[in-house]
């Protein structure tokens, strides 16, 4: 048996480093399965991964508060996000939570069915007018549909006229946090040319920002969003509101998390659908003995559970948040091993998912492993789509709602095909990209 008091194994100092920049999430997975589910990699600094539930549960859930946000990458993150929820921590962290959470109640969540269905309909009716001329770019398609989603549901109408110029902007500032291009942005006065145009990027944005936010709270408009919210939202304890800082900054974080996650799980949904088309032909059919063909309302969905399966198993194979990152305050032992205090921390949901002792023939895309009441329970932090326990995210259930009723449409609409000979990776990224973009065939069901 291990000494306690050891540290866990690693390879050589720098192994396989172009690896571990051109490809973070496959490097991981490798890494993990050859040294076990606590292992440790040295390259500009030491990176301590945790791949098994009972250790993810810990450090997300009862001991979160021993596992801060102060990492690099939520310092780059903050550069544009400042203290919106994602990137913020500690005392103001939880105040914050509290003040948000009650926007984000199924209630709230749940009266959007109406704008994701009318926005993911016009998308469809300007695809049937193209089919013909090729592929369609699913990556990018479903970006522009999200952020109009987020768009109609944070902002109302306020939103149009700066659409194109924010998906613009926010496509500059999305950058790996490990790319060298975004750490610079920690020194943003240094004259580099991406931190010119960095720098320009996030001016812009914060003027649409700010100049929205003001203009709503002159015109003193009701239009129940969650822009209305956050204007209005008091603290409990002293009525206080949000100063405008912090709500630019949690507008910023709900236009950047609220639109990515969710786009980068409907396109790889839709690749795994194209991979699998009997599992898509019977995902039509259960929508078409539901539904008989009109879109998916929230209340449709607890009709249709094969459709939530294919979700989860699709963001099992294919997390959008791949990696979560967290600094140890104090030592810590997981298993047979120790990690010193003040380290970095990686759990990587990719590699989780992937964890045979929970997921058998873990590659295999297979939506009945999350068939209702399975007769054997699954570890709950085996799974982390949306991380877990109290810093899970808020809009899981506005995220979840999204993806159902778009994905509803689509498969109800088209069936499905790969490009032949088109290659598809997977780019860690801030969120799991497809590395050479994602084109797919679409015909009508009907034909």
């Amino acid at each position: 048996m291990a000494d306690p008091h050891q540290l866990p194994p690693t390879p050589r100092r720098f192994w396989h480093f172009r690896r571990a920049v051109d490809d973070p999430p496959n490097f991981m997975y490798e890494l993990i399965k050859r040294y076990g589910d606590v292992a440790r990699w040295q390259g500009f600094f030491d990176m301590y991964f945790v791949n098994h539930p009972d250790y993810v549960r810990r450090v997300l859930s009862p001991s979160y508060e021993h596992f801060s946000k102060d990492i690099i990458d939520y310092r780059v993150l903050s550069r544009i996000m400042g203290n919106g929820l994602v990137s913020n921590d500690g005392p103001h962290w939880v105040k914050q939570r509290k003040l948000m959470q009650p926007m984000f109640a199924n209630r709230t969540v749940n009266s959007f069915d109406m704008p994701i269905n009318v926005l993911t309909k016009t998308m469809l009716d300007s695809w049937d007018q193209r089919l013909a001329d090729g592929p369609i770019w699913v990556g990018q398609q479903m970006g522009r549909l999200t952020f109009q989603i987020v768009g109609a549901t944070l902002f109302g109408s306020d939103i149009d006229q700066y659409a194109d110029e924010i998906a613009e902007i926010l496509e500059i500032v999305n950058l790996q946090t490990q790319d060298i291009r975004a750490l610079l942005t920690l020194y943003s006065w240094l004259p580099t040319p991406y931190n010119l145009k960095w720098r320009k990027a996030k001016r812009r944005l914060d003027e649409i920002v700010y100049a929205i936010i003001t203009a709503r709270r002159r015109e003193g408009d009701q239009k129940n969003d969650i822009l209305d919210r956050l204007i209005g939202a008091r603290d409990p304890g002293t009525n206080e509101e949000m100063d405008e800082e912090q709500v630019r900054d949690e507008v910023v974080t709900l236009m950047l998390a609220g639109h990515e996650t969710s786009s980068m799980a409907l396109a790889w949904t839709l690749y795994l659908l194209a991979q699998h088309p009997e599992i898509a032909d019977r995902l039509a059919e259960a929508l078409d003995q539901a539904l008989a063909g009109r879109p998916a309302g929230h209340k449709d969905l607890n009709s249709v559970p094969y459709l939530k399966q294919v979700v989860q198993e699709s963001m099992r194979i294919y997390p959008p948040v791949w990696a979560i990152g967290r600094r140890s305050q104090q030592a810590e032992v997981f298993g047979d091993y120790e990690i010193p205090a003040q380290s970095y921390i990686a759990i990587v949901p990719y590699a989780l998912h992937r964890h045979p002792e929970f997921w058998p023939d873990p590659e295999r895309f297979d939506p009945d492993r999350f068939q209702p009441n399975p007769s054997e329970s699954r570890h709950s932090y085996c799974y982390l789509p949306f991380a877990a326990g109290p810093r899970a995210c808020i809009g899981l259930g506005m995220a979840m709602l999204e993806i159902q009723l778009v994905l509803a449409q689509i498969v109800q609409r088209y069936r499905i095909k790969l490009v032949p000979g088109h290659p598809v990776e997977v780019q860690g990224m801030v969120t799991l990209k497809q590395r050479y973009g994602l084109p797919l065939i679409f015909s009508p069901r009907g034909d």
